[in-house]
């Protein structure tokens, strides 16, 4: 396989492990138009990323806004979704949250309804129309009928596919509508071609989107539109047990080598170092993994069912990064227009949104991205299109931590600690004291 020197990856990671403190302290400052022509302000955009394309395209788009904003200093605080949503959640019990933030489904959920996130329904559809964004994302900034955070990006379950292994191994790629079951035979037979220390997949038993698309294909879901659980104590435990079950087949690593690739680097996947094939996650993640190896990548669906039951489009769209503003916040109005011009002016959209790995929820924003971003911009693009053609329910709002609590009970089955049952015995006990 092909890879990036290693001072490249290391560079990558760095700014994604230590973004906060590399440019939290370098403020933009710049010019601004009449309309605000009097007004100073100081912003604090806290925040995370992706991958290091996301971060540079912020950045570059935030620069752009204050070199024309006079008295306008934006404060960055961009870094990995793990380490951002630890420093808010300090910040916030104190009093001291950032002007604008990224929120995804879950953080809105908890911090809407602790009065931190500024209800915004004023500023639509002037300045901010709204009314070509797939209904998905604006969903996931919503919680009951008020909404309280623009939509950035849109969103999908997807599993990134290294095209080379099948094609060196001749192991069938599968439609995009197939089974739970198939998946499991495809990853067994991937690793039975290619040998000691290769695996067909990743363990996606920690991962909460795989979960909730999971539960789905049983006429379930992780959380109800009134945030509470949607599933019962033995869909949980068969969630864990499938994996047990892939893992004893060889399908899937190892806990010991599973555990390497626990966390926000991309670069420590399985897929990026060469151990697995498949790695089940979201497509905003699509870009920077495609940017850490010269290997084609594309986007497959993950199962949409089971052997002998019907098959039915189980992936939700919706905005995995949006942005709100603090309730205490001076600088509202300021703020909004920040976001306009990410949104809206023609600028501002071909920064923040060309090559950073990021699809705009409106639908004449990806119309422009598919004709001028990059090959990997427009397989992003031709996905959620394939999507949108049966749409899925939307993704509920539930709890912050669910990857951690999903993480704990399956390696505790990976390392035999506990049976699957036990597992989700633990995780339920563990969200519950949550909800």
């Amino acid at each position: 396989m092909s890879r990036r020197p290693d001072s490249e990856k290391f560079g990558r990671r760095d700014a994604l492990r230590h973004g906060a403190a590399l440019i939290g302290g370098a403020a933009l400052a710049g010019l601004a138009p009449r309309a605000f022509a009097q007004d100073t302000a100081r912003i604090r955009f806290g925040g995370y990323v992706e991958s290091q394309e996301q971060l540079k395209q912020t950045l570059a788009t935030l620069k752009a806004y204050t070199d024309g904003h006079p008295g306008v200093e934006i404060v960055p605080e961009f870094t990995s979704f793990s380490a951002f949503t630890d420093k808010l959640a300090t910040e916030a019990a104190g009093g001291n949250a950032p002007d604008m933030f990224s929120v995804n489904v879950d953080l809105l959920g908890e911090y809407a309804q602790r009065g931190v996130l500024a209800p915004l329904n004023g500023y639509i559809p002037k300045p901010l129309d709204l009314s070509d964004y797939v209904d998905g994302a604006i969903k996931a900034g919503t919680l009951n009928g008020q909404l309280y955070a623009i939509p950035n990006d849109c969103i999908a379950p997807a599993i990134t596919v290294k095209t080379a292994v099948f094609e060196e191994t001749g192991v069938p790629l599968p439609d995009q509508m197939f089974t739970w079951e198939q998946l499991a035979e495809t990853a067994v037979a991937i690793s039975k071609a290619k040998g000691k220390r290769f695996w067909g997949l990743e363990d996606a038993g920690s991962n909460y989107i795989p979960c909730d698309v999971f539960l789905r294909a049983r006429g379930k879901s992780m959380f109800t539109p009134e945030r509470q659980f949607g599933f019962a104590r033995e869909d949980m435990a068969e969630w864990f047990g499938y994996w047990a079950r892939l893992r004893d087949a060889g399908g899937i690593p190892p806990g010991e080598v599973q555990a390497l690739a626990n966390g926000d680097d991309p670069a420590l996947t399985g897929l990026i170092s060469g151990r697995a094939a498949m790695f089940a996650s979201l497509t905003d993640s699509f870009v920077g993994l495609q940017a850490l190896t010269e290997d084609d990548l594309v986007l497959h669906m993950m199962p949409n069912g089971f052997q002998g039951g019907t098959l039915k489009q189980h992936h939700y769209t919706y905005a995995g990064n949006s942005t709100g503003l603090w309730t205490k916040s001076p600088h509202k109005d300021r703020m909004v227009d920040i976001i306009r011009f990410m949104h809206f002016e023609p600028a501002g959209i071909a920064l923040y949104y060309r090559g950073s790995g990021m699809v705009p929820a409106s639908k004449a924003g990806r119309a422009a991205l598919g004709q001028e971003g990059t090959d990997s911009d427009r397989k992003i693009i031709a996905y959620i299109d394939l999507l949108q053609q049966d749409p899925a329910p939307p993704r509920y709002p539930g709890i912050t931590g669910m990857s951690g609590m999903l993480r704990r009970a399956n390696e505790a089955v990976a390392f035999g600690k506990l049976k699957p049952q036990e597992a989700a015995d633990q995780f339920i006990g563990e969200a519950k004291a949550r909800l």
